[in-house]
């Protein structure tokens, strides 16, 4: 098991590793990337690290962090906007 787990971290840090080299995620982001793309693939019922699988996995993953952090800044930008055309 152990094993298993060693190589999904060693096949989910060489997928993200682009990702993180380009500043797509911030580090705490890549650290709760790597941590739930390994949880998923020790998990998964094949038992077995197909990296192609991973580094889908991981592509799947740094986009919804993207997008959701996309949307977070957005609605921080509009409130103060919005806000100041309601009081005036």
């Amino acid at each position: 098991k152990l094993q298993i787990q060693e190589k999904a971290a060693q096949e989910v840090k060489l997928a993200i590793k682009p990702f993180y080299q380009n500043k797509d995620i911030t580090k705490e982001e890549y650290k709760e990337i790597v941590r739930k793309a390994v949880d998923k693939v020790c998990h998964s019922k094949s038992g077995e690290v197909n990296s192609t699988k991973v580094a889908n996995l991981v592509k799947a993953y740094v986009d919804k962090y993207k997008y959701s952090r996309k949307g977070s800044q957005k609605k921080t930008l509009e409130e103060p906007v919005s806000t100041e055309k309601n009081i005036g």
